[in-house]
C-alpha cells in the first residue's frame, strides 16, 4: 500500500511521475543526479533510488518539502497527489495503454536498429568530432528519444492517472528505458570494455522488451 499523507483533513499520495520528471531535469548521469540529492536532503541513495522505482514514498512530510526545496518548487505539494489506483480496463484504456506501447516499441526498435547508438558514434568519428563531443551529443541524441516516450506517457495521464498499469509503465520508462544507454555511452564502454562483463545491445534490447511485455500482459489479457 503506497504511503498516505494527511494534510488538513485530505489524503494524498507521493507523486512518482512528478518526482521522476523533475529529477531527470539537467541529468547526464543518474548515479551523479541520486549522490547529489542525496547529499542535499542528507538521506541514503539507496532512498532516493527506491522513490525513483515507485518502490517506497517518502517517510514524512518534512523531506517532501526538501524535496520542492531542492527542486525549486514553490509549493511542495506539487509533488503530491490525491489518485487512488483502480484496475479497471476498458477499451478506452487499453487504446491509450497502446500508444504508449507504441512509443516505447519505437524508442527501443531505434536502439537496436542503431546498435546501442555504436553507429551513430562512428557516423561522428567519420565527420573528425573529437570524443568528448560525441559523448555529449549522443547522451543528449538518447535523452531527446526518451524524451519523446516520455511525452507521449504524459499525454495520457488524463485517461489513465488512476490506473496501476500506469504507475508501473512510468517506472519502466523513467528507469529501465533510461538504464540501456546510462552510462553506456563511452567509447571505453563500447569500444575497449571486456565484452563478457557488459551487456551487449542485443541484451539490453530483450531484457527490456521483456519487462515491458510482462507489464502489458499483467493487466491485458
Amino acid at each position: 500500500m503506497p504511503k498516505k499523507y494527511e494534510i488538513d483533513g485530505q489524503e494524498f499520495y507521493f507523486n512518482f511521475s512528478k518526482f521522476n520528471d523533475l529529477f531527470r531535469q539537467n541529468m547526464r548521469s543518474i548515479e551523479d543526479k541520486e549522490q547529489e540529492l542525496s547529499d542535499y536532503i542528507h538521506a541514503p541513495k539507496s532512498t532516493i533510488h527506491s522513490w525513483r522505482n515507485y518502490e517506497k514514498s517518502p517517510s514524512e512530510i518534512a523531506v517532501i518539502k526538501s524535496l520542492a526545496k531542492y527542486f525549486k518548487l514553490k509549493n511542495y505539494k506539487d509533488l503530491l497527489t490525491t489518485k487512488e489506483k483502480i484496475s479497471e480496463i476498458n477499451d478506452i484504456k487499453i487504446n491509450s495503454i497502446k500508444r504508449i506501447y507504441d512509443t516505447i516499441i519505437e524508442y527501443l526498435d531505434y536502439f537496436y536498429n542503431t546498435d546501442g547508438y555504436n553507429d551513430l558514434w562512428e557516423c561522428f568519428e567519420n565527420n573528425d568530432v573529437n570524443k568528448e563531443d560525441i559523448e555529449d551529443k549522443l547522451y543528449a541524441g538518447a535523452i531527446e528519444e526518451l524524451e519523446e516516450v516520455i511525452l507521449c506517457y504524459k499525454k495520457e495521464r488524463m485517461i489513465l492517472k488512476n490506473t496501476e498499469i500506469y504507475d508501473e509503465l512510468g517506472k519502466f520508462i523513467y528507469n529501465d528505458l533510461n538504464e540501456i544507454f546510462d552510462g553506456k555511452l563511452e567509447y571505453a564502454y563500447r569500444f575497449e570494455a571486456n565484452f563478457n562483463d557488459n551487456p551487449t545491445t542485443t541484451d539490453d534490447y530483450n531484457k527490456a522488451s521483456n519487462k515491458l511485455d510482462e507489464i502489458i500482459d499483467k493487466y491485458i489479457n
